[in-house]
């Protein structure tokens, strides 16, 4: 898939572009602050509805305006066309209804009521400053990079999502009503329907989590072994409720099942029967700490606070690690999602290079390029002679094109 031209309106520094781009390299450069990076964002908006440098929409519309639009206009590798307009407003726009704020998703020229039924059309892997954070900061970071993998091969998984924390929500909002000297049989059983909601839901999401983090661990070792040169071992532990992890294993082990559940997923009874184990555990955990969530009024167990840990050579990178290896190892995992899309999604994702090449050195730049053939691909920098000799091993048979960003202005070079 690449995409054949782009459309931002009141997004960022943005009032109005209307921008066509070739199917192969395009290259944005320019001063810093003059807009390349908000360029990409609304790229990345239009196809996966969340942007990957904050989660508050509002922060996205440009000052003065009430909502902001980005679409793209795309050709499916089959040659097909397609589009996708995404659009959120404040309680001021015109398009809100009842005074509050909303999102509008278009797809084909018709609206889509799901972001499910949304993302996924077009897959986008961005590298950009902020994947340090994933392999340095919290456990947060870590979740939003798993949970958008999985989301853009899965989009029934973004519905398990949302559905739990719709859930946890309403839980939490109970435990906050509960008042001191509460009565247990007045308020179990409320507890009891939400707990049991959400651990039906928490053990579909554990399988499809503990699934792609070993597909990461696996994909991202082998790309870290080709960047460090072999010097270096990289690893991923999923990380969730207590006991949870050794009951999925015991269960895979035991039935002969890894093999199944790692390529084409476990029959229907098998999934079934290890839902069950899963949920009955995250139950009873949800249930053992129910007088401390009720004193504290929060939900302190669950797999919102899951976690992937990233190991080299069996040290926690968060806290052992130079920032050269965290890049790397960032890198790496970029390189994995990369991958896993590919052996999932039938279309060619496209890339975006968000001010990263000054960040690696050339071999980081090779090895991160050398993946990349065929694909069309996004580069933002200051400097469009330091890329030399990756746009030749990126830009196969179509020519480069390089485009001056200025003050929200783009001018294609001729």
């Amino acid at each position: 898939m690449f995409i054949r031209s782009i459309h931002l309106e009141n997004f960022r520094n943005y009032g109005r572009l209307d921008l066509d781009v070739g199917p192969s390299v395009n290259i944005f450069y320019g001063d810093n602050a003059q807009g390349k990076t908000n360029l990409v964002e609304g790229i990345y908006v239009a196809s996966s509805v969340t942007s990957h440098r904050t989660s508050k929409d509002s922060d996205l519309i440009r000052f003065g305006s009430n909502e902001y639009k980005v679409s793209l206009d795309l050709t499916d590798d089959d040659g097909s066309n397609c589009n996708l307009m995404a659009s959120y407003y404040t309680e001021k726009s015109s398009l809100s209804k009842g005074n509050r704020p909303g999102r509008l998703l278009i797809r084909d020229n018709a609206p889509v009521d799901k972001v499910s039924e949304y993302i996924g059309v077009c897959n986008i892997v961005i590298f950009a400053p902020e994947d340090l954070n994933i392999v340095k900061n919290a456990p947060a970071f870590r979740r939003k990079f798993l949970n958008t993998l999985i989301s853009k091969i899965s989009p029934s998984y973004f519905n398990l999502l949302s559905n739990y924390s719709r859930l946890l929500v309403q839980k939490n909002a109970l435990l906050k009503s509960i008042k001191p000297n509460y009565k247990a049989e007045n308020v179990d059983p409320q507890l009891d329907f939400w707990d049991f909601s959400l651990a039906e839901l928490s053990a579909e999401i554990i399988l499809k989590r503990y699934r792609f983090a070993k597909l990461i661990s696996d994909t991202a070792a082998k790309h870290h072994g080709s960047i460090s040169g072999g010097k270096e071992n990289l690893s991923i532990e999923y990380s969730t409720i207590f006991g949870v992890v050794g009951a999925l294993e015991t269960f895979l082990t035991k039935n002969s099942k890894y093999d199944e559940y790692m390529g084409k997923g476990l029959s229907e009874s098998d999934y079934g029967r290890i839902k069950g184990i899963l949920s009955d555990l995250v139950l009873a955990k949800l249930k053992s700490v129910r007088n401390y969530d009720i004193d504290k009024h929060v939900s302190s167990t669950g797999i919102h606070r899951d976690d992937i840990i990233i190991k080299l050579d069996g040290l926690a990178m968060k806290n052992f690690s130079s920032q050269g290896q965290q890049r790397t190892a960032a890198l790496a995992l970029k390189l994995s999602e990369l991958e896993i899309i590919k052996m999932f999604v039938s279309s060619t994702p496209i890339l975006i290079l968000d001010d990263v090449f000054s960040e690696l050195d050339k071999t980081r730049r090779l090895s991160l390029v050398s993946a990349m053939k065929g694909a069309q691909i996004f580069i933002t920098c200051t400097d469009k002679n330091m890329i030399g000799e990756e746009i030749d091993v990126m830009q196969g048979a179509n020519k480069a094109e390089f485009y001056r960003v200025n003050g929200g202005e783009i001018t294609k070079e001729a």
